[in-house]
């Protein structure tokens, strides 16, 4: 089994691939990256670090070849261009005959009024148009955005928000990173499995 991990070298990519590590041979572990020798530390620890540009899909086909399954992190950008990318990135799975697609979602995507979720939801279209199995990761906002206002409040300044009474569903992005790679290696499912009821 192969795993690709796309954006490899960004804030979560680098998580998840470090995580990644611990779990499975280094020779099970691919990573795409825009600008490889951003990623050349992973070659010496047997990690195979391809080019592969969201703008560029002729890059995109070199990455995903052979590989069983990926992970594709959501691009930064406007949303068009975020479409666009995922898109790409998605398309060239399907050419790959991907077998299993991850992709970094949102919450509620699909019935999201939040104006970062059209990216989201082309993503899970185009995916879901594939008909590759596929998982939807759900991730919400990562704590380390806060970590500025958190300090603040711990300097005493006021906690300023709009969300009034609301809660919030936050993690690290270690803890979605782990939860990632937890769906890639199959670990999550054999623990759905082994605490579903009729399995006891």
């Amino acid at each position: 089994m192969t795993i690709l991990v796309t954006g490899a070298t960004g804030k979560l990519g680098t998580k998840v691939v470090e995580t990644l590590l611990k779990t499975v041979p280094a020779s099970q572990i691919a990573v795409s990256v825009r600008s490889p020798e951003k990623a050349e530390g992973l070659r010496p620890r047997g990690v195979d670090v391809r080019q592969g540009d969201f703008d560029h899909p002729e890059t995109l086909d070199k990455a995903f070849a052979g590989i069983d399954r990926s992970l594709i992190i959501s691009a930064d950008g406007d949303n068009e261009t975020r479409i666009r990318q995922h898109t790409n990135a998605v398309e060239a799975a399907a050419r790959a005959q991907v077998k299993f697609i991850a992709y970094t979602s949102a919450a509620n995507a699909a019935e999201s009024k939040l104006f970062l979720a059209p990216p989201h939801q082309a993503a899970e279209q185009a995916i879901l148009q594939t008909g590759i199995p596929y998982a939807f990761l759900r991730n919400n906002w990562y704590l380390e955005n806060e970590a500025a206002s958190i300090q603040g409040v711990l300097a005493g300044a006021p906690w300023v928000t709009s969300a009034g009474s609301g809660k919030v569903g936050w993690a690290l992005q270690q803890e979605y990173a782990e939860a990632a790679v937890a769906v890639l290696t199959g670990t999550a499912m054999r623990i759905k499995f082994m605490n579903c009821p009729a399995s006891r």
